[in-house]
């Protein structure tokens, strides 16, 4: 399979997640006007920063006259799960120079993470890794562009749009990403305890209870799956 075939795979692989982000996509570019936000700016987030959760805080900060230095703290603290994301990727890129892995790392995102991981652990061949993973990204870099502009237009032009709850297309995306995942014992009891953990430190500031949560559950859930292969010996 050549190289162009196997980031068309990646991309069509990635589509179900993309048409769940449109909304969550539009919907930013509805919000950031509606908060004071000039339209460049927003188009500035999306192309630079490109991460959902971290544009929503920030434009909300933004609006709120928050000082520059605490809006990278907390935007840092809300995408500290990529680190997470990173550390797993060093598997799969172990072969490439730092400075290409320092390329990649600006396209990973939730829904590219867990189609590369679904599809690397059914086998992907050393030469396959990078298209695959450029062809999930880029699709998801590129929808992410459209859906801000086409958000933008909409809050401009149509009124009440962002009453539609259009949020909520986003909650489905992470249950489609976290379901396929859900066929081993060992991570069902992961994403109960990080469930569990979540809901009990909810108020806890910046949301730093779900980075804790995380972590968490993965520690404890790693912690018994050793048990039980030691057990088995």
């Amino acid at each position: 399979m050549t190289q162009t075939k196997v980031m068309f795979q990646g991309a069509l692989d990635t589509l179900p997640m993309v048409l769940a982000a449109i909304p969550f996509g539009i919907l930013f570019g509805v919000l950031a006007p509606a908060n004071g936000i000039a339209s460049w700016v927003a188009i500035g987030f999306s192309a630079l920063v490109f991460a959902g959760s971290a544009q929503y805080v920030a434009i909300g900060l933004l609006a709120a006259g928050t000082p520059v230095l605490l809006i990278v703290v907390t935007t840092f603290i809300v995408n500290l799960r990529h680190l997470l994301y990173a550390l797993a990727m060093l598997i799969p890129f172990r072969h490439l120079p730092r400075t290409k892995k320092l390329a990649l790392s600006f396209f990973l995102t939730d829904e590219t993470f867990v189609i590369f991981n679904q599809r690397f652990q059914r086998q992907l061949a050393d030469e396959h890794i990078v298209p695959y993973y450029l062809g999930s990204a880029i699709f998801m870099y590129l929808n992410w562009q459209v859906c801000t502009w086409v958000g933008l237009w909409a809050g401009s032009t149509l009124e009440g749009i962002d009453q539609l709850g259009l949020e909520f297309a986003m909650v489905t995306a992470f249950i489609a990403m976290l379901l396929p995942m859900c066929k081993h014992r060992k991570n069902i009891v992961s994403a109960v305890i990080g469930f569990i953990l979540a809901w009990l430190t909810r108020s806890w500031p910046h949301k730093t209870g779900i980075v804790f949560s995380v972590v968490a559950a993965a520690f404890i859930s790693s912690q018994l799956h050793f048990l039980e292969d030691k057990k088995d010996v």
